[in-house]
């Protein structure tokens, strides 16, 4: 047994924190799993209210326990994010820098690679389980993003939302190219018709 085997299989699972890392398309799957986890240490505190002052007799004793969070948080990261929110001062900031950043459940180019993942799905060369997991993973983290509603409002606004997605990523990688950041830039989608204009 190599010396890093002996260093890895010495750190105990809990230093570790949630297994389900933050990359640039996953944040309502990690920040679900990382909620449970720290809730389960019980330091949701950590994340959620401003620390002590410094004079507090128990700001050593939230500094220490902040520690953890934060090294948790790292530990949840990949290391491109994780390296810029590293020195931030408190878990607080990093948990709040990262909904900012990641956090943007209604941005519809999250939404448009979910459903781009779903369109190019196919079986392949891989077993019927493992394609049946993979369709329903791309359904769970797609009902994160887009909720089950009865409102006929919002149920007419997932439908026209999915006709332009599937219309732009039918266009020639040229115009999708052009159009990418008009269609898909902040927390609504163009109408088809106006899209279609647009093109022509």
């Amino acid at each position: 047994m190599t010396s890093s085997t002996m260093v890895k299989t010495s750190i105990p699972k809990i230093m570790l924190g949630t297994t389900v890392k933050l990359n640039d398309s996953n944040y309502l799957l990690w920040v679900h799993a990382f909620h449970i986890f720290i809730g389960a240490q019980n330091k949701l505190t950590h994340l959620i209210q401003p620390p002590p002052a410094h004079t507090d007799l128990t700001y050593v004793t939230w500094l220490t326990g902040d520690y953890s969070v934060m090294t948790w948080l790292l530990n949840s990261l990949e290391e491109k994010i994780s390296g810029s929110v590293v020195f931030l001062p408190t878990a607080q900031n990093v948990w709040d820098t990262l909904k900012v950043v990641y956090g943007n459940e209604k941005n519809p180019s999250k939404v448009f690679e979910i459903y781009k993942r779903l369109f190019e799905l196919r079986q392949g060369d891989g077993s019927v389980p493992a394609f049946y997991e993979e369709l329903k993973c791309l359904i769970d983290e797609l009902e994160m993003h887009q909720q089950f509603v009865t409102d006929a409002t919002t149920l007419r606004g997932y439908r026209q939302d999915l006709a332009v997605l599937k219309f732009f990523s039918g266009l020639s990688l040229t115009l999708r190219s052009q159009l990418r950041g008009l269609i898909l830039r902040g927390d609504s989608i163009f109408k088809l018709t106006a899209i279609f204009l647009r093109v022509m």
